[in-house]
Order: structure tokens, then C-alpha cells, then sequence
């Protein structure tokens, strides 16, 4: 029985520990780029991140 509840505390100690690393990557990630892990833009509603440096462009020529 005791052996059961050390294995059931080891295996979801390293899961938790794993999604932790996980999450832990994506933000950092995150804070890296403009629009994050999906390279969506969010301001409208999706388009590609081209979208915005055209925006941005657009906006200079003016």
C-alpha cells in the first residue's frame, strides 16, 4: 500500500513539474514575439502578422 501512494506521489510530482516547465516555456516565449505562440494578430480578429508590419508601413509612407 505504501509502495502504491511513494509511486502515485512520484509520477504526479513529475507531471506537475513537467506542465510547470511547460507553461513556464510558453510565457517566456510569449514575451517574445508581438503576438504570441499563435502569430495571430489579435487586434483584428486574426490576420497573419504581415498584416501589421503592412499596417505599419502603410502608416510611414503617410
Amino acid at each position: 500500500m505504501m509502495q502504491f501512494f511513494l509511486f502515485n506521489f512520484a509520477i504526479s510530482f513529475i507531471t506537475i513539474v513537467g506542465i510547470g516547465l511547460f507553461i513556464n516555456f510558453c510565457r517566456r516565449r510569449l514575451r517574445k514575439t508581438k503576438h504570441g505562440l499563435t502569430g495571430m494578430c489579435h487586434k483584428d480578429g486574426g490576420a497573419m502578422c504581415c498584416s501589421c508590419s503592412d499596417n505599419m508601413v502603410k502608416k510611414t509612407k503617410k
